[in-house]
C-alpha cells in the first residue's frame, strides 16, 4: 500500500484538544461531531504541523475563523495566537502534535511566553518602511527628536522544536531542530528567515468564507492554467451549472482603473464577472483551484458542504475523489451533513478511499470513533445508522 503523507496524527495539546488520535488516516478523512467538538480546531492543528516555520501560516490559522487576512482582525493578533495554544500557566501556553508518514516532520513542540520590550518609534515598521522607501527615491527621511520616544511593547516568544524521528525522545537533539521567534504587537513585516523545505509540507485551508475574498484567486486561476488544469476546473464548474463554458481573467474595458478580475463564460447570460454568481459556483471554484495549488501536499475543508446545492453533491465530490488522487492530495474535512456523508460514500470505492472519524468530547480528552469506507457503507445503506 502506498505510504501517504500523513499516515497517523496525535493532537496532544492544541487549543482545548488533548490526546486525540486519528488513526490510519485515508485520501479523504471526514471529521464529523456536535458544534464545539473540536473538528476546525483539528483542521488548524494539521495546518501548523505542517509549517511550524513560517509566521504567515501561524497569524493566517489564528485568524482563520474570523475571515481576515494578516491586517485588520477584530481580535487582536496577539490574542488569536494566545488561543491556539493549550494554557498551562500564567503567561505560557504549550502546542504539542506528533505523526507519521511521508512527511519529514515526526513531532512538534510548541511554547509560548509572553513578553515585554522598550523600542524607540524608529525600530517600528512604520518607520523602517518610510527609511527604505525614502532610500529607493534617493532621498533621506529622518526622525525628529519628538517622534523618537521610547514605547512599551508586548509580545509573544515562540520556541519552535521539531523532531524527525518518530522513535526518538523530542529531546533527542541528533534529530531535534529548535527556532525561536518574537511576534510583537502592531509589528506585522513578519519573516521567516530561515525556511527548510523537508520541514514543510504544502497545505492549503478552506474556510466557510475564503471563496468570497478575490485575493490570491487570480494567481491560483493563473498556476491552474499554466498546469493544464483548467479544462478540470471547467468540469467541476458545470456540475453546478451545465451553462459556464469558460472561465477567464480580463480587464473590463469600460473601466478607468485597470483591474483584472475572474469573468465566467455562460451560455445564456454572456461574459459574467465571476462575483456576479452565487456562493456555490465561487466555493467550487475555490476548491478546484486550491487543489491544483497543493499538489502532492493535503488540502483542510471547513464544512466541505457549505454552499453546495444537496443535488450537486455527489457529482461535486465524484470529481474531487478523482482529482485528490490524481493530484496525490489528502483531503481532511469537517462536515455536519449526512447528505454529504453519503454522497462520499458513492462515488468512493475503498476503506482506504474515505474515513470518517466521530469526535466525542469528554471530560479531559476528545475520544475518536473511526469508520473506513466498508464500515461506513454497512451502517448506512445496511442499518441507515446516525454517524454525525
Amino acid at each position: 500500500m502506498t505510504t501517504r503523507n500523513l499516515e497517523n496524527i496525535t493532537i496532544h495539546q492544541f487549543r482545548g484538544l488533548k490526546e486525540l488520535e486519528l488513526k490510519d488516516l485515508g485520501q479523504i478523512n471526514l471529521l464529523v461531531g456536535v458544534n464545539n467538538s473540536g473538528k476546525t480546531s483539528v483542521l488548524e492543528a494539521l495546518s501548523i504541523y505542517c509549517n511550524s516555520l513560517d509566521l504567515r501560516n501561524w497569524i493566517i490559522t489564528a485568524t482563520a475563523r474570523e475571515g481576515n487576512p494578516l491586517t485588520t482582525s477584530p481580535t487582536p493578533i496577539l490574542t488569536s495566537l494566545r488561543w491556539l495554544f493549550a494554557q498551562e500557566k500564567h503567561q505560557t501556553g504549550i502546542i504539542f502534535i506528533s505523526g507519521d508518514g511521508q512527511f519529514a516532520v515526526k513531532k512538534i513542540k510548541v511554547t509560548y511566553e509572553e513578553i515585554e520590550g522598550m523600542f524607540s518609534q524608529k525600530q517600528s515598521a512604520r518607520f523602517n518602511s518610510l527609511e527604505k522607501l525614502a532610500e529607493l527615491i534617493g532621498t533621506e527621511y529622518k526622525l525628529t527628536n519628538e517622534e523618537d520616544v521610547l514605547q512599551l511593547k508586548k509580545g509573544l516568544s515562540l520556541k519552535i522544536e521539531l523532531n524527525d524521528d518518530q522513535s526518538k525522545l523530542l529531546d533527542d537533539k541528533s534529530s531535534h531542530f529548535i527556532k525561536t521567534y518574537q511576534i510583537w504587537e502592531n509589528d506585522f513585516l513578519l519573516s521567516s528567515d530561515e525556511i527548510i523545505d523537508e520541514y514543510i509540507l504544502l497545505k492549503s485551508i478552506i474556510t466557510t468564507t475564503s471563496h468570497c475574498s478575490n485575493i490570491g484567486q487570480i494567481k491560483l486561476l493563473s498556476d491552474a492554467s499554466f498546469h493544464n488544469f483548467k479544462a478540470d476546473v471547467l468540469d467541476l464548474l458545470s456540475q453546478m451549472d451545465s451553462n459556464i463554458s469558460d472561465v477567464e481573467i480580463l480587464a473590463d474595458p469600460k473601466s478607468t482603473d485597470f483591474y483584472a478580475g475572474i469573468y465566467i463564460q455562460h451560455k445564456r447570460l454572456g461574459l459574467v464577472p465571476l462575483s456576479s454568481f452565487g456562493d456555490g459556483v465561487r466555493r467550487l471554484l475555490h476548491i478546484a483551484l486550491k487543489l491544483a495549488s497543493v499538489k502532492g501536499g493535503i488540502l483542510l475543508i471547513d464544512e466541505l458542504e457549505a454552499t453546495i446545492h444537496t443535488e450537486a453533491l455527489q457529482n461535486s465530490f465524484q470529481w474531487l475523489a478523482k482529482w485528490s488522487k490524481e493530484m496525490n492530495v489528502q483531503i481532511f474535512a469537517t462536515t455536519h451533513s449526512l447528505e454529504a456523508v453519503d454522497a462520499l460514500l458513492a462515488v468512493n470505492e475503498s476503506a482506504s478511499d474515505l474515513v470518517l472519524y466521530r469526535l466525542e468530547p469528554k471530560e479531559n480528552l476528545t475520544k475518536v470513533i473511526r469508520h473506513d469506507w466498508s464500515r461506513l457503507k454497512r451502517l448506512r445503506e445496511n442499518l441507515g445508522m446516525e454517524v454525525r
